[in-house]
């Protein structure tokens, strides 16, 4: 089900549309919330994790709360949770359209997001085995993988 984000100041949600949304005052981040100094230029991240999500804080000054309750590393997200991050609230909730609740019959017209909070980029799976993962910059950078397998220099008939 899809997943938002709704500011509690009554902004525009915020869809919750990758593997992870990063958030801080940072222009490097999906989510830049400029209008508190108490946010972070890396505050936190949300992580889809195949059928739940999961906010992690990424070393805040002034730290992540859901439900008012500080969260010291990470925690899960569950319906109507409130993720505050630094003096910034945000109700989690599915997405809806004008007001209808969830699998409501009546058809509605698609959600007004703002564009900016988007994201343009493929998702990333994340293995079912382990809750761990691991957030790193690349800058961009790609390296190919050998796809030629090494040889051992013992089979190719040399000796010491």
């Amino acid at each position: 089900m899809p997943m938002v984000l709704k500011p509690l100041d009554g902004g525009r949600p915020i869809p919750l549309d990758k593997a992870i949304v990063f958030f801080g005052r940072g222009p490097d981040c999906d989510v830049v919330l400029n209008t508190s100094r108490k946010v972070s230029r890396k505050h936190c991240c949300v992580a889809q994790i195949n059928d739940y999500f999961l906010v992690r804080d990424l070393g805040s000054m002034n730290g992540i709360r859901v439900n008012e309750d500080p969260v010291s590393s990470e925690a899960r997200l569950k319906v109507g949770d409130i993720l505050w991050v630094g003096d910034l609230g945000f109700r989690f909730q599915p997405l809806t359209t004008n007001g209808a609740s969830p699998g409501s019959p009546r058809k509605a017209r698609p959600p007004v997001v703002d564009p900016k909070f988007l994201s343009q980029e493929i998702p990333v799976a994340i293995p079912d085995e382990e809750v761990d993962f691991s957030v790193e910059n690349t800058g961009g950078i790609r390296a190919p993988l050998d796809s030629e397998p090494m040889v051992d220099a013992s089979e190719n008939g040399e000796e010491d």
